[in-house]
């Protein structure tokens, strides 16, 4: 067996961030149509999950922990695996529509994964009206990101009912191995070597903020770098509780590509200028828009192309959501204008929050994401909420011969910072989760209406002459809920 295998650096946000209150994984729903499989069921859609995963390895590894969080944890192999521990079923109580659907998923989301286990589960639901079927996919975060699980889910689907040729994973995935338990003196002599890092890796950190400055003034004479924007706050900006409420909407991407190809903008700009409108509209109906505009914190993605790890791979930058603005168009030029800029200070290697946590070790992080006033919160990260975007398949995927509709994403929210809004763009859609903490944003609903809403509001705009005046579209019937523990 090789030698320890301990996590990265980047992992460690993920480990240090979790708290009684803040659940540090993601995960994705994925809606089920097995009408044209009849026979189709949880024994079928548990043995492809048995047969996929059996290929990797990785999901049969565990957290081996250092005392007292002094260095980052160890992965090593769960002796006690069982996949029983893993994949689940369960049945939404009737009438099995959408907002009973969002209820139980925020219920199941609202737990920390067992970290005596590998760091996963998968829970099927069934009794969705009209007969279908859904999945719920959660991960832990520091096994991988976003885009390391699109890939998974990739891996564990099928492009066609029913494949002719096996699935095959890559060597290096396929080969992996946990490390040993590393002894006592390893773990200290490990430990003491990273606290010894600490200041140079800090004085790196310096060096590289310090550089970004003097190399924008060496391309740009003159041009001084203005002062940290502002964060105004606002009612989803304070202390995070333990519960979790969550909703979804779908949008058709050619339509979002309209606005792109109208606006010359990129789609990821046009979906910040739809969750920047619902944002502003659910204020406006709160009578608390700022007169500061709002900012996203969002990741940048440092995989490669030719990347097909599952892992971290991920680094992130904020910037405006322009909802200061009236106008719509200007809303979006504004945003298109400041995320130029925000990338471009990413893969510059720019360093903002997350980087500074990779320096320190669990402990540390964690008093300070303990310690960090939530008052403040917005105002020390630089953002509001949470806004992110991912591809994943232009084509129809299929689980053990079902076709898979729609994949939702869920991810964090954390100290200070209510709303979290991910997308992964999916055969022909955009589809979009949005997840909250219910006692900061009641009648979180209005926000997936607000998107709706925003996307006719640009449709109108790229053809003036045709479109006239979009009749409203009525927003669904909500509960105002408070998603608990099951």
């Amino acid at each position: 067996m090789p030698g320890p295998r301990q996590l990265n650096k980047e992992d460690i946000m993920f480990i240090a961030g979790e708290t009684e209150t803040i659940y540090q994984h993601i995960g994705v729903l994925g809606l089920l149509d097995g009408s044209s499989r009849p026979e189709f069921d949880f024994s079928h859609f548990r043995q492809q999950w048995v047969d996929r995963i059996s290929m990797l390895p990785h999901f049969h590894w565990k957290l081996h922990t250092v005392p007292m969080g002094v260095d980052r944890p160890y992965w090593v192999e769960d002796e006690h695996f069982n996949f029983d521990h893993h994949i689940k079923r369960i049945a939404l109580p009737g009438p099995g529509d959408h907002i009973t659907l969002c209820e139980v998923v925020a219920n199941l989301y609202s737990h920390h994964l067992d970290h005596s286990k590998p760091l996963w589960e998968i829970w099927f639901i069934e009794g969705l009206e009209g007969g279908k079927f859904a999945f719920l996919y959660q991960f832990h975060h520091c096994m991988m990101d976003g885009g390391g699980a699109l890939q998974l889910i990739e891996f564990l689907c099928d492009s066609e009912p029913d494949p002719s040729e096996p699935k095959e994973v890559d060597e290096a995935v396929r080969n992996a191995r946990p490390g040993e338990i590393p002894s006592y003196q390893e773990k200290s002599v490990r430990a003491w070597q990273h606290m010894a890092e600490i200041p140079l890796n800090a004085a790196k950190s310096a060096y590289r903020m310090l550089g970004s400055v003097v190399g924008e003034q060496i391309k740009h004479p003159g041009r001084m770098r203005g002062p940290r924007p502002q964060v105004p706050s606002t009612r989803f900006n304070g202390e995070i509780s333990s519960e979790r409420a969550f909703d979804f909407a779908s949008l058709p991407l050619e339509d979002m590509k309209s606005v792109k190809n109208h606006f010359d903008v990129s789609l990821n700009d046009v979906l910040l200028a739809l969750v920047s409108g619902a944002v502003r509209r659910y204020l406006l109906e709160q009578s608390e828009l700022p007169e500061l505009p709002l900012r996203a914190s969002i990741p940048v993605s440092i995989r490669q192309e030719s990347d097909d790890q599952m892992s971290n791979k991920v680094t992130s930058t904020t910037m405006t959501l322009a909802t200061d603005l009236d106008d719509p168009a200007a809303r979006l030029k504004e945003i298109n204008r400041d995320a130029k800029e925000a990338k471009m200070r990413a893969h510059k290697g720019g360093t903002g929050m997350l980087e500074v946590f990779q320096i320190m070790p669990p402990l540390l992080v964690g008093a300070m994401m303990e310690s960090m006033p939530t008052d403040y919160a917005a105002q020390i990260m630089g953002a509001n909420l949470f806004v992110s975007n991912t591809r994943s398949s232009p084509e129809t995927l299929y689980m053990s011969g079902a076709t898979i509709d729609n994949m939702f994403p869920m991810s964090i929210v954390t100290g200070g910072m209510g709303i979290n809004v991910t997308c992964v763009s999916y055969n022909g859609r955009m589809d979009i989760g949005i997840i909250v903490d219910p006692e900061l944003v009641p009648d979180h609903g209005e926000l997936t209406a607000g998107l709706e809403f925003s996307l006719a509001e640009y449709l109108t705009l790229c053809k003036p002459a045709k479109a006239g005046r979009r009749k409203k579209r009525p927003a669904r019937a909500r509960s105002k809920m408070s998603a608990g523990k099951i």
